[in-house]
């Protein structure tokens, strides 16, 4: 069953979007992956889960930033290296709560929280959303072919 959207911190929404679909699907299950530590959060569990979640965050989060990093290669985005510190100062930030969790700090679910809430809405809301600015601006698409239908 869907959550309540009473309940719901993490609910996605268009305004994140950047045009390309794979990149938004990508951001859709991150924004999951955080609604799935608020429900953990909300049923008492989030102690037990946020190990996992931080886990389950920095391996997807290499995923997509590959993905995003390859994209923007590309396109020939000019302000990649930039991007790229953005996602490494991210990596950076769940490695070192990783150490905190597993150390056995059980005080950080809200500041986990926060951290994801900040990073979807900052980082998908600013940063990436001058990727889709660079590409409509130069008239520059995806460079293949299959990439080409991604672009809204």
């Amino acid at each position: 069953m869907p959550d309540d959207p009473a309940n719901t911190m993490f609910l996605w929404t268009n305004d994140w979007a950047v045009g390309v679909r794979e990149i938004d699907a990508d951001h859709q299950r991150l924004c999951a992956l955080a609604q799935s530590m608020h429900r953990a959060m909300l049923d008492g569990r989030s102690k037990a889960f946020v190990e996992e979640l931080l886990a389950r965050l920095l391996d997807y989060t290499d995923y997509h930033f590959t993905h995003e990093e390859r994209l923007m290669a590309r396109i020939g985005y000019p302000e990649l290296r930039q991007h790229q510190r953005q996602h490494e100062k991210l990596r950076s930030e769940v490695r070192a709560m990783q150490a905190r969790a597993a150390s056995g700090e059980v005080t950080m679910t809200i500041e986990v929280m926060l951290f994801l809430m900040n990073w979807l809405r900052q980082h998908t809301a600013a940063s990436d959303q001058r990727i889709t600015a660079y590409m409509k601006r130069s008239s520059v698409g995806p460079a293949t072919g299959s990439e080409q239908a991604l672009v809204r």
